[in-house]
């Protein structure tokens, strides 16, 4: 004989397997990247940097509309910034190791940006550079391979307005200490210790600056146009400043070397607190000493008084007879 479940054990038993199932651990689901996008970048972000990327999708239009104009370039379709959570993230999405203090990164062939979740007020300025590398890369075409590094980093730190006070103080502490590097030092410093990477970023910045100011109005558009056509770096620098190189490169020189000395200076704040110091040491000065002569020729008169005192009694004791009664005269 066999046994059937009534109605009443059917529903007893799906209640049983509906609580099992509830009281099961859910495995935690990785969270997704969020996109935001506009006219010619795409943002892929983590949500914590919700506000990074829109700040980066912001500026970053602002960014290309002055490229644009500045390199004569349009973007080849979107461009995709991905704001990391990671080192690891950084290096798997580059394909390669990279240095604790990248922050950004180019990807030229993919136009792809990497960047680090820095501040806001970072951001801008660091998005803008990489964005430069990019929009060069897309004017330039099959030249591009062509352009050296420290004209790739001087050309995108001029583009974002990427100069301040450290910039200065790594040029100034170089050319007080003769260790400025030359023109055909540049691109190989890139390779190197951190510090010296800080000045081939720093000099290369003030490099670009000089040769735009060559031919204002022309900016470095003459450099670049002369690399298209295929020729090599310095003469196509000759061509484009009509002066041979060598003058080129001494002049930048003497220029970095003698206009950014006074980075090396403490702030104004600190100067003028320094000189109120040292007038107020000056004048304690002054008044420390007008009370030693004043103390000095006090001193002076209380001893000359005490001798002119001295004088006077021997004077009296020398007038005065001796002790023995009074005088006897022959009688």
């Amino acid at each position: 004989m066999t046994a059937r479940a009534t109605p009443l054990m059917r529903n007893l038993l799906l209640a049983s397997l509906t609580v099992l199932v509830l009281a099961a651990p859910v495995p935690a689901q990785e969270p997704v990247r969020w996109i935001v996008g506009s006219e010619h970048l795409r943002v892929l972000y983590w949500p914590q940097h919700d506000d990074l990327a829109r700040l980066a999708r912001e500026t970053g239009e602002q960014a290309l509309g002055r490229l644009r104009r500045l390199l004569n370039a349009k973007p080849a379709g979107r461009i995709d910034v991905y704001i990391v959570r990671s080192q690891a993230e950084f290096e798997e999405l580059a394909g390669a190791k990279q240095s604790t203090w990248v922050v950004g990164l180019a990807l030229l062939g993919r136009r792809t940006i990497l960047l680090k979740p820095v501040g806001p007020q970072r951001l801008p300025k660091l998005l803008a550079h990489e964005l430069a590398h990019i929009m060069l890369d897309v004017s330039m075409g099959p030249a591009a391979r062509s352009i050296p590094r420290w004209l790739h980093e001087g050309i995108a730190q001029y583009a974002a307005h990427q100069w301040g006070r450290a910039q200065a103080r790594t040029v100034a502490r170089a050319a007080l200490g003769n260790k400025l590097l030359t023109l055909d030092e540049l691109d190989a410093a890139f390779a190197g210790k951190e510090d010296q990477v800080d000045l081939a970023y720093a000099e290369s910045y003030t490099l670009v600056s000089y040769l735009a100011s060559l031919r204002p109005g022309l900016g470095i558009a003459p450099l670049l146009d002369e690399i298209k056509k295929g020729r090599d770096v310095r003469t196509a620098l000759g061509r484009a400043y009509r002066m041979p190189v060598s003058e080129i490169e001494q002049e930048w020189l003497e220029q970095t070397r003698t206009g950014y000395l006074s980075a090396t200076l403490p702030p104004p704040s600190q100067m003028i607190v320094g000189g109120l110091f040292l007038l107020a040491f000056g004048v304690a000065l002054i008044l420390v000493r007008r009370r030693s002569a004043r103390i000095r020729r006090r001193m002076e008169e209380e001893e000359r008084m005490r001798r002119l005192m001295m004088n006077v009694r021997l004077i009296r004791d020398d007038a005065e007879p001796p002790d023995g009664g009074p005088d006897r005269s022959d009688e």
